[in-house]
């Protein structure tokens, strides 16, 4: 296992300023049997050249340019350019650690299907080391689904890790959503896995980038994100229909990324508190939560559960809107 090639996927759109030091560090691994795939899409600033500048020094790397359509595209057209038993994602803005994929594959055998490491969390240049939550060895499938939906663990997101390519097969990211394609990615290839491993060593350099799709503040940020959960939900809600557990942690995960649209408003300090309170309001009040537990064991709920659950949904846009006010006041949106 420790000379298999491994195919590392990276989405590139516009990222000139980080680029060259994502490349590098990939180039610059211990382990050498790599197979670097660079997929341009659509870059309009420097990036389709500076792949294409470094495709020339080092043969391990392919480069495909196709117009813009997402990173889901892109990490699907990486995937089925792949050749390798094993695939690695890294965002074009990040960075690893020269033993990244070494210590990685040091941790693989025959019966495992992911091995994820610990990051840094890099903002404005200030390094932090992030401890996720989680096991560090998982041998059930529903284990590790539990733990996609919950983002402490960050199971639910696809770099960090290597994944057998087998157990992909014919999943892809979906195209359809912007945000939290990763989770349901993750949540899809649960299916397929048999045993995860977690390393706690932080190997992978995770740039809050402002300007990336999730963080710049966007007005149909509410709308992209309720999108995502009810594709998300409705995915559960069809292979997981007797899993109370499975729906509990959905809702949990629903309450999360809520949280994120409030935090998303921040990054717009030019729009009324009102408003962005407003648009919460209307954003928590439709169907999320109550479809995130809908089903048939919901009359299994306590009713200390329920009574929580209704609180929940009811003042939930109060403590966005709190948040907001509090981001304000400490300038930092």
């Amino acid at each position: 296992m420790n000379d298999c090639l491994v195919s590392v996927i990276v989405p590139i759109y516009n990222v000139e300023k980080y680029l060259n030091k994502c490349i590098e560090s990939i180039i610059n691994q211990t382990y050498k049997n790599l197979e670097i795939i660079l997929i341009d899409d659509g870059s309009t600033d420097k990036s389709g050249k500076i792949c294409d500048r470094f495709e020339k020094k080092d043969n391990r790397i392919k480069v495909i340019h196709q117009k813009n359509a997402g990173v889901s595209s892109a990490r699907n057209t990486g995937i089925d350019s792949a050749d390798g038993l094993w695939i690695a994602f890294i965002d074009s803005d990040d960075w690893v650690e020269e033993n990244y994929i070494k210590n990685l594959i040091e941790n693989t055998s025959k019966d495992v299907d992911v091995v994820q490491c610990g990051y840094y969390r890099i903002v404005e240049e200030k390094k932090e080391q992030i401890n996720c939550a989680g096991k560090l060895e998982i041998k059930n499938a529903d284990e590790f689904l539990n733990g996609c939906l919950n983002p402490q663990t960050a199971y639910g997101l696809c770099h960090m890790k290597i994944i057998r390519k087998s157990i992909i097969n014919d999943i892809r990211f979906n195209e359809k959503i912007v945000v939290c394609e990763d989770a349901l990615f993750n949540i899809q290839i649960s299916r397929n896995m048999k045993y995860f491993k977690m390393i706690k060593q932080p190997l992978y350099n995770y740039r809050i980038n402002r300007d990336s799709v999730v963080r710049r503040y966007d007005e149909n940020y509410p709308e992209k994100y309720k999108k995502a959960l009810n594709v998300i939900g409705d995915y559960l809600r069809i292979n997981y229909k007797n899993n109370y557990k499975v729906r509990t942690n959905y809702f949990n995960f629903v309450v999360y990324h809520l949280m994120l649209i409030a935090v998303n408003y921040c990054y717009n300090p030019e729009k009324p508190i009102s408003d962005r309170k407003n648009t919460l309001k209307k954003v928590c009040k439709q169907d999320l939560f109550a479809k995130s537990l809908k089903g048939s064991n919901y009359n299994n709920i306590s009713l200390t559960r329920k009574i929580t659950l209704w609180t929940l949904k009811n003042r939930f846009y109060s403590l966005t809107g709190l948040i907001c006010e509090i981001r304000q006041k400490q300038n930092n949106c």
